[in-house]
């Protein structure tokens, strides 16, 4: 009998994000990590204009704190949210896309309220989303989702509608 759901461990380099399928990691080292300091980096490529690459967070209510990654109308878009439900959405206004067939790599450093999102090595964004520094630590719990969530759990209702649907990795015909 082949099991539903994978729950072994498995080393992979490259992950294929078709229809619903999802990756759910959980840190062993988070207790360990300094959560006013995070760094995710990754690689992809798409042709879609839409969807969630990586939630950083519990997602299971509203008050949990999260970094998100992914893309809205084909631009790269990086969601924070540091505590009090204050949603910082940062999107790259740049006029080239992000869906367009082609490898990219991104990368989000959060230090304290200070956002920094690299895109290709470049750095496309540079924000201080609470000069009050009320928040400084992503308390993410150790979960980091990559494509997208369980079976049942739609995207643009985890997320408050801040990402539409799942992530999909190009393909070609």
């Amino acid at each position: 009998m082949t099991p539903k759901y994978c729950d072994s461990k498995i080393k992979f380099f490259i992950a294929k994000f078709i229809g619903n399928s999802y990756i759910k990691y959980t840190d062993p080292y988070y207790g360990k990590r300094d959560l006013q300091y995070s760094r995710i980096s990754l690689n992809f490529t798409t042709n879609q204009t839409e969807g969630l690459m990586v939630w950083m967070g519990k997602a299971e209510d509203e008050d949990n704190d999260f970094l998100a990654i992914g893309l809205a109308n084909g631009t790269l878009k990086v969601v924070v949210n540091l505590g009090e439900r204050i949603c910082v959405p940062l999107i790259h206004s740049k006029h080239s896309t992000c869906c367009d067939e082609k490898w990219h790599f991104v990368t989000v450093v959060q230090n304290q309220t200070c956002i920094k999102v690299y895109l290709d090595e470049e750095l496309i964004l540079f924000e201080d989303i609470d000069p009050h520094r009320k928040y400084t630590a992503l308390n993410y719990g150790g979960i980091c989702y990559f494509g997208g969530f369980e079976i049942g759990r739609r995207v643009n209702i985890v997320t408050t509608g801040l990402f539409q649907k799942e992530f999909i990795v190009f393909t070609s015909k």
